[in-house]
């Protein structure tokens, strides 16, 4: 049976609930491709706020190809390691991981964007190991086995030397795009990513409460273990910092977007069962079973804003004014007539009681 689906645009929304359904709605270029890189979305480990096994393991089963997963490092990832004392360079202070979350330690990031002391000191090692106790402990590991998927960490391929050739990648990049802000970001690339430039990346969004969608989940490829200094104060930054490390990618390679909300969807209560540090108090409820895809992220994340806007918390400057930069950089367009028809025709798939 064919799913419920509609299309606004370049925007396929539709009604999934496995592999097969899903399979139906996406592109032919994907399902004929002979690689896929997927993009996860593997900032937190509360349950409802990352991508997790099921909803990778639909997606798997819907493509052919040989699959490849990309992700970052990320301190909020850290379990199963003790506590260390982090002493911070030039100071006499020793701080455990979770300090650089928030307060004083996203602070200090902000004031410190030089990673060589965590490098030198040996806390990069620390936190591979947490990496790897991330894909243990969630199933990663044995799905990837499953499905033969090759992951790619990007921080530990550029911190390792293996990267590629930035004025390479800047040639891309500014063929297509004005220049990057900053100009490091063309020396993020892994070489391994690189040598399968022109295939399809993925970027699997996850719907949650707070709206990220698409084109931010690709800010998760910055490969620093905290991103705090290209959000910068008050989010000063982080616009252009999600818009610049998609013409980066956007550059290299067939970029799809994704955002499912396939099982147990995070939404904010006051009272809620779970507490997050991103999140906040939060309640899970039984997922939409709704993807929304298509190539051109703006307008993917323009409809899925507009049809959760009355759920989600919206921060203008991290969800509103990046899609906005993103279109007068040349990277997508949005079409009123396609979100009016989708609030029109498809506005109750994503409300809940």
């Amino acid at each position: 049976m064919l799913p419920e689906r509609h299309k606004f645009g370049s925007t396929t929304i539709a009604k999934v609930h496995d592999s097969a359904s899903l399979k139906q709605v996406l592109d032919d270029a994907l399902l004929e491709a002979e690689t896929i890189i997927i993009k996860p979305n593997w900032v937190d480990t509360k349950p409802g706020g990352y991508t997790d096994t099921r909803s990778l393991r639909v997606l798997f089963e819907a493509l052919d190809s040989k699959i490849i997963v990309t992700e970052s490092l990320h301190f909020a990832r850290v379990k199963n390691l003790p506590e260390p004392s982090i002493q911070l360079p030039g100071e006499d202070r020793y701080v455990d991981w979770h300090w650089f979350l928030k307060g004083d330690g996203w602070r200090w990031l902000i004031d410190n964007p030089d990673w060589s002391w965590f490098k030198d000191d040996g806390w990069w090692d620390q936190l591979h190991i947490a990496d790897k106790a991330f894909l243990d402990d969630y199933g990663y590991t044995d799905l990837f086995q499953e499905f033969d998927v090759t992951y790619i960490n990007t921080t530990n391929e550029v911190w390792g030397g293996r990267y590629a050739d930035p004025m390479k990648v800047k040639e891309a990049v500014e063929s297509r795009f004005p220049p990057v802000m900053v100009q490091s970001l063309y020396g993020m690339v892994p070489e391994k990513l690189y040598m399968l430039r022109g295939s399809p990346m993925i970027s699997f969004a996850r719907l949650k409460q707070y709206a990220t969608f698409t084109l931010k989940n690709m800010f998760g490829l910055i490969i620093h273990p905290m991103r705090t200094w290209w959000h910068d104060r008050n989010n000063l930054k982080i616009a252009s910092s999600i818009v610049d490390i998609n013409k980066v990618y956007h550059s290299l390679f067939n970029i799809y977007g994704i955002c499912e909300s396939l099982y147990q969807t995070a939404v904010s209560h006051p009272e809620g069962e779970y507490d997050a540090l991103y999140m906040g108090k939060y309640n899970l409820i039984d997922g939409f079973g709704v993807v929304a895809t298509g190539k051109d992220l703006v307008a993917l994340d323009s409809l899925v804003l507009e049809l959760t806007k009355q759920w989600i918390n919206i921060n203008e400057k991290v969800n509103i004014t990046p899609i906005q930069y993103a279109k007068k950089q040349g990277l997508g367009h949005a079409d009123k007539d396609d979100i009016k028809n989708a609030l029109k025709e498809i506005g109750k798939w994503y409300t809940y009681s």
